[in-house]
């Protein structure tokens, strides 16, 4: 039609934008609630939002027509993990090899709790409100206390939990490797690992910096700390708009490749990108191919060599309306998220909310492979069995 849209409805559009799969929803909470702006409203005193029974039912068939099919392929690679002992040259009947499967066995059991919740739709999970809607991933992997720690020890939004910095990389005949990308002018992080550990690789990326922040950078790159990249992560390369600032990006895979990394294990991602990174990570030239049904995109499944992930993840963006559209969209990205993160092989350790920048709906999670989970384990919670 040529007309303009009814102000109501034109209003709930612009509030509501969202992907294309869910925009079928709009008419259908205009005819189905009683009260448009009573459906539509975020009551500040509950902490579940309620929907009517249609707008669920439409919800969650649309999650099964065009959300699901990208999630059936997920699969933990358990072999990759019970074999871990084994593949260090360990017998598999020794006590370090079966005190490691009894450990690994049980985290197993909740990571198929979860690979099962993670298939329903958020409706079916009783997700309503931005600050739950991360609140599902939690750790599967209890990474022992002695290798747990904050780098740098400090309170503040550029501290990341870190499972064993001590032994990445130990009997491994390559460098240790850091991708930071995300930074803001703080490289906190990176001194914090170089002093830790001088042997490491650190690259730095960031686009957006500013020129007194890209000064301190610079200053300390020339310190030897780290090597900066003035690029961004993202889906696609090319360029991105930042605000008021246009900056280059490339995929995960075209820096590794253009880094002459290719083979080697990134030891440590931290990503902290500010809502980027669900189709950076999601993506063929990112993670996604360590899910069955996008084998094809990359020949590498580069997320076989990540040895631990460390992401701040947003639940929603700042001014984000408060509705239904919103929060079934959070959900769909950040399931594709963590069904490729689980595909690679990668258990959650650690989460917490970002009380400094979260805003309400962004959390930190650190992720660890099964490889440097057992490098942990063999030295820290079972060195005499392990003798490793």
């Amino acid at each position: 039609s040529s007309g303009r849209a009814p102000s109501l409805l034109r209003i709930i559009m612009q509030c509501c934008y969202g992907p294309l799969w869910l925009s079928f929803l709009l008419p259908l909470l205009l005819l189905t609630a009683s009260d448009g702006s009573r459906a539509l409203s975020h009551n500040k005193k509950q902490s579940q939002t309620r929907y009517s029974s249609a707008v669920r039912e439409a919800v969650n068939r649309s999650w099964y027509d065009d959300v699901y099919p990208a999630l059936a392929s997920v699969q933990f690679p358990e072999e990759k993990w019970l074999s871990a002992c084994v593949q260090s040259g360990k017998p598999a009947a020794s006590s370090c090899c079966r005190a490691w499967n009894v450990k690994v066995k049980y985290s197993l059991a909740h990571m198929q709790r979860q690979l099962a919740q993670l298939l329903q739709p958020p409706t079916n999970r009783g997700v309503g409100d931005r600050k739950k809607t991360l609140s599902f991933f939690q750790p599967d992997w209890n990474c022992s206390g002695r290798a747990l720690e904050r780098v740098p020890e400090k309170e503040g939004d550029g501290p990341k939990w870190v499972c064993g910095l001590d032994v990445i990389g130990l009997h491994r005949p390559s460098k240790c490797l850091v991708y930071s990308f995300g930074s803001n002018g703080d490289t906190s992080f990176e001194e914090a690992v170089k002093k830790r550990r001088p042997d490491c690789e650190i690259f730095t990326f960031d686009p957006t910096l500013s020129a007194s922040a890209m000064a301190k950078v610079r200053q300390v790159e020339k310190s030897g700390t780290l090597t900066f990249v003035n690029k961004g992560l993202a889906s696609k390369d090319g360029s991105m708009v930042f605000g008021n600032l246009t900056g280059a990006v490339s995929t995960l895979h075209t820096f590794v490749r253009d880094l002459g990394h290719d083979g080697r294990e990134i030891d440590i991602l931290k990503v902290d990108i500010e809502s980027s990174e669900f189709d950076a990570i999601f993506s063929s030239g990112g993670l996604r191919s360590c899910m069955a049904a996008y084998r094809d995109d990359q020949p590498d499944v580069l997320g076989d060599r990540i040895g631990q992930v460390q992401i701040e993840v947003h639940g929603s963006k700042r001014g984000d309306p408060r509705t239904p559209i919103r929060y079934f969209w959070a959900n769909a990205r950040a399931a594709k998220l963590f069904a490729t993160f689980y595909s690679c092989g990668l258990m959650t350790f650690s989460e917490e909310l970002n009380i400094w920048g979260g805003f309400g709906g962004c959390k930190e999670f650190s992720l660890v492979s099964s490889s440097q989970a057992f490098r942990v384990f063999a030295t820290k919670e079972s060195p005499g069995e392990c003798d490793y």
